[in-house]
């Protein structure tokens, strides 16, 4: 029997495991998408074009709070999954007044990054969890099924019910032949029944 040892994992391939399963258990690209949105419309606002900055509102206070609103959103939904449908709904209302509150939503790309982000957000649904039947494995896992043990005290052999059953069936073609030749029917009946006969009351005849 051959034994084939699979080559164990280093520190880098645990953590990308682990960062994957973490992943796939949470609206990952929504969060992601959301949060650079805002970095985005941040952005915009440091820029400037041969001294002149990109700001709007008053003193351009919000410049630091819609990007402020979408990141933490997109943070929240990766570490909030149960109540991501309220943060993406926060995150797309954020985003499309970005439209008119700073500089045009991030000249358009911090706007659609933010809305495509949050409807990725209120569309994911946790993935269902596997079913093991209840025989304790399927045919496609290749788990074995285990059948039930047969019980201990039900006898091996046939029943007395059978062995009557047997009997009769055996002394059907005798009774049978008894009734062809006229035979009494009282040792008729008790040799159907496997009983043997009793002695005949009838006087014999004497020559």
């Amino acid at each position: 029997m051959t034994i084939v040892q699979l080559p164990r994992r280093g520190r880098p391939g645990l953590a990308w495991h682990g960062f994957r399963r973490w992943r796939r258990a949470r609206p990952f690209w929504g969060g992601l998408l959301t949060a650079l949105g805002g970095l985005e419309i941040f952005g915009t606002t440091q820029m400037s074009l041969s001294g002149l900055t990109f700001q709007m509102g008053p003193t351009g206070f919000l410049s630091w709070l819609i990007p402020a609103i979408l990141v933490t959103c997109g943070l929240l939904i990766w570490f909030r999954p149960q109540q991501r449908i309220f943060y993406a709904v926060v995150a797309a209302v954020t985003a499309l007044f970005s439209l008119i509150g700073v500089n045009l939503g991030g000249f358009f790309l911090g706007l659609m990054l933010g809305a495509v982000g949050s409807a990725l957000g209120f569309a994911w649904v946790p993935g269902a969890a596997p079913t093991v039947p209840p025989g304790g494995g399927s045919a496609a896992d290749g788990s074995e099924r285990h059948e039930p043990a047969p019980d201990e005290g039900a006898p091996d052999g046939p029943t007395d019910a059978e062995d009557g059953r047997d009997e009769s069936a055996e002394n059907e073609p005798a009774a049978r032949d008894m009734r062809t030749r006229g035979a009494d029917p009282d040792l008729l009946d008790r040799e159907t029944a496997g009983n043997p006969p009793l002695p005949s009351s009838r006087p014999s005849s004497k020559s």
